[in-house]
């Protein structure tokens, strides 16, 4: 508990006390980017458990374990926005996050770590035509050249992971990033009303409660998981998810969100599949060509001039 509280005496700090939030727009991007590498340990970390783990109780423990501690931890500050907020402002936005981050566990274990890269990371695109359906944001020569070039980065990092074939990983992943998209979109509206940390644990609490429902319906849990749950290897995983990749990488992104558009969070996040291809030519042997180093370059330099755009402009909420 005093590593949870450490932990998110860190994310206050940075979110609301410091000078420098407050002055420079940039910030929120380094946020944002340090969630995506997060992110992407958590996805290859995840496709080593899922080896001898069944995908849905892996999920359900991670997620169930987490929505405990953030209980635990804001229980006054949750049970006070459950009270006072309209149930389905937050659930929806919470229950289509929920869905993607099963999915996007599932499609992990079914395809490479950087196809699922690449297929999720196109929230980035899906985001603004949200915005621009329900919303009438505008959509801008300056957005279509950004999300153009991204779109290009991407394929050339990710195309050697496997997009020659279009089975059910990337029909997963790409529903992952769609889903993905509709909560980034309206969880920003939902969090005028409620605290970030409500907004998390509603997240972690829906995915818990379908993960289990998911475990029983296709027979994990009479399986013999316990064995291979149960060892070193694969609890040292669940820490890192539940402490790193699920309580502070979601507060993040909920945080950020009371600041930031959707639009640009979602493009920010496409520094995520740069670290996937990283991590996983150490950890699972998926080199870069020369390829994925061009589309890392473009990546990174869609990323600075989001950044930079009029896009991060910080909304008046503190």
């Amino acid at each position: 508990m005093a590593m949870v509280s450490t932990n998110v005496a860190l994310v206050n700090y940075f979110c609301h006390n410091s000078a420098l939030m407050e002055e420079k727009q940039t910030f929120y991007s380094f946020l944002i980017v340090l969630q995506s590498l997060l992110f992407a340990l958590v996805d290859i970390f995840t496709k080593i458990a899922l080896e001898t783990v069944p995908v849905f109780i892996f999920v359900s423990i991670r997620m169930g374990i987490t929505a405990i501690l953030l209980f635990l931890v804001f229980r006054k500050t949750i049970i006070r926005d459950m009270k006072k907020v309209r149930f389905g402002l937050y659930f929806w936005p919470a229950f289509c996050l929920a869905v993607s981050i099963i999915m996007s566990n599932i499609a992990v274990h079914l395809t490479a770590a950087t196809s699922f890269a690449f297929l999720r990371s196109l929230t980035a695109i899906i985001v603004p035509l949200i915005m621009t359906l329900f919303f009438g944001r505008k959509y801008t020569l300056t957005d279509v050249a950004i999300q153009t070039s991204l779109v290009a980065g991407l394929y050339l990092l990710c195309a050697r992971g496997g997009l020659s074939t279009f089975g059910i990983g990337e029909i997963l992943a790409l529903s992952c990033a769609t889903l993905a998209a509709v909560s980034l979109v309206f969880s920003s509206r939902a969090l005028k009303a409620v605290n970030p940390y409500t907004m998390t644990f509603m997240q972690m609490s829906c995915g818990c409660i379908l993960a289990l429902i998911s475990a029983f319906a296709t027979g994990s849990f009479d399986t013999n998981w316990t064995q291979s749950f149960f060892t070193s290897k694969v609890l040292l995983i669940l820490i890192y998810n539940v402490i790193i990749g699920s309580f502070i990488a979601y507060s993040i992104q909920n945080k950020v969100l009371v600041k930031v558009s959707p639009k640009t969070v979602g493009i920010l996040q496409c520094a995520y599949p740069v670290f996937t291809a990283l991590v996983a030519n150490v950890l699972l042997g998926e080199t870069m060509n020369a390829y994925g180093i061009i589309g890392s370059v473009i990546i990174i330099a869609c990323i600075i001039a989001q950044s930079l755009s009029h896009e991060t402009k910080i909304k008046g909420r503190n």
